[in-house]
């Protein structure tokens, strides 16, 4: 009998994360969707939708991939509180079929990261406020 490792990965690099709202991700994956057609799928996991693109398979980070590091470099999400199968884009009459990831550990700890990651956002923007045209605790210098 043949002996079967399960080895996953142990880091996973992401070289870009993008934050959409998710009618601009949606319109971003219906660009260049012909009327009637089926975009490219999205991933679902914990609130998140998003999609990736892998690093090349270069030397180096083929090595690395048997080292246990993944290397993504563009991550685009938004924040989706509720799975759908499908969502409409209904001016075309077309469709965007999104995949539920929520059984791929790696893809649902990408998606916990993500959404930590815009609560720190919405924190850190509603701790800027604007007094005289400059921001608190910022300096002001005059020419």
């Amino acid at each position: 009998m043949v002996k079967v490792t399960f080895q996953p990965s142990e880091e996973l690099i992401i070289h870009e994360s993008i934050n959409h709202s998710l009618p601009d991700l949606i319109k971003l994956c219906s660009v260049g969707l012909q009327p009637g057609g089926l975009g490219g799928p999205l991933n679902w996991a914990e609130g998140v939708v998003f999609r990736f693109s892998r690093a090349l398979a270069t030397d180096e980070v083929f090595r690395e991939l048997l080292q246990g590091k993944v290397h993504w470099i563009v991550l685009e999400w938004a924040l989706m509180p509720q799975y759908e199968q499908v969502i409409p884009i209904e001016e075309i009459n077309a469709k965007i079929p999104v995949i539920n990831v929520s059984t791929t550990a790696i893809l649902c700890d990408v998606a916990k990261a993500l959404k930590e990651q815009a609560q720190q956002e919405t924190k850190s923007a509603s701790r800027i406020s604007w007094e005289g045209g400059t921001r608190a605790g910022s300096e002001s210098y005059a020419t």
